[in-house]
């Protein structure tokens, strides 16, 4: 049997992550990377692709799943070319709040890119963070 907790349960908990993202002074931030995914909480062993920062607070909780919204409606600039393998969401202290894979919008990654086939993103580009929502 599988536990199924109540709308207002799971609402309690997405609020919650919101909390936890938004904690610090800075705003939480999405971090893409091209290397390989570590353990849980191990450091990237690299610097990311780009770092999409979050509004703060980063995201609201409607139609019951957590939608994050990104401080620059126009994106942040991409420091590098490379295929996205993984991501990492620290909040505004830097600690982990998430990591995850990433596919484009077709595959089944934790972060899903969209506008074209596969991962590549492009220095002096822009990432869009679109409709990005924690269920």
């Amino acid at each position: 049997m599988t536990l199924a907790i109540s709308t207002a349960h799971n609402n309690a908990r997405l609020q919650g992550s919101i909390t936890f993202a938004d904690t610090g002074v800075l705003n939480s931030r999405i971090m893409l990377y091209a290397s390989t995914q570590p353990a849980p909480g191990a450091a990237p062993g690299d610097t990311p692709l780009v770092e999409i920062l979050l509004a703060k607070p980063c995201g609201a909780v409607v139609a019951d799943v957590l939608v994050l919204s990104q401080a620059a409606p126009a994106g942040d600039l991409i420091a590098a070319s490379g295929a996205a393998l993984w991501g990492r969401w620290i909040n505004g202290t830097g600690d982990i709040v998430a990591d995850g894979t990433v596919s484009d919008a077709a595959g089944s990654g934790d972060f899903k890119l969209s506008g074209s086939t596969g991962t590549a993103i492009y220095a002096g580009g822009r990432a869009v963070l679109g409709i990005s929502t924690l269920v």
